[in-house]
């Protein structure tokens, strides 16, 4: 474990706030969803996400389709890919999420996802929000019909969905 070396005190209210420079560093937002663990004496507080608890059905609905189609369909959650060895995605990729809008691009350019990871083709950026809560995206990459990747990334988005509640 490392130690920031910054301290902080507990209000009356028992609360503590987080550094901004250690928020921006591990891209923590207001909002976000956070589990308490107790270790012995020492208060950890760790991301929570509902769709991580799920990470294994996602998966199988995504490699259904992946096998189904020519398209390159990617999983972020908490902004990692869940199918890509949860690499990190790209800031540009990560602030089209938080826009909690349908994003997509109809020319066969090249998608920077992170600097290791470069993919080519048409896109859909789909955030995943259940329960005003944004838990993710749906990143479909492919040069087919914009209409079919639309409508693919929603079919997968209502699977997910129904898995998750």
């Amino acid at each position: 474990m490392i130690s920031s070396g910054i301290t902080r005190k507990i209000d009356d209210l028992g609360r503590i706030v987080l550094p901004k420079e250690i928020r921006k560093t591990m891209n923590i937002n207001s909002g976000d969803d956070f589990q308490i663990i107790i270790d012995d004496n020492k208060i950890i507080l760790e991301r929570f996400s509902l769709l991580e608890s799920f990470e294994n059905k996602i998966n199988k609905i995504v490699d259904c389709f992946i096998k189904e189609t020519n398209y390159k369909i990617l999983i972020s959650i908490n902004d990692k890919l869940i199918n890509y060895n949860n690499i990190q995605v790209s800031k540009v990729i990560s602030n089209i999420i938080r826009e909690r809008k349908i994003y997509y691009n109809e020319k066969c350019d090249k998608n920077i996802i992170n600097s290791n990871l470069i993919i080519e083709g048409k896109t859909v950026i789909l955030p995943i929000v259940i329960d005003s809560d944004l838990l993710g995206s749906i990143i479909v990459i492919s040069n087919d019909n914009m209409n079919s990747m639309i409508r693919t990334s929603k079919i997968i988005y209502d699977l997910i969905r129904i898995n998750v509640k």
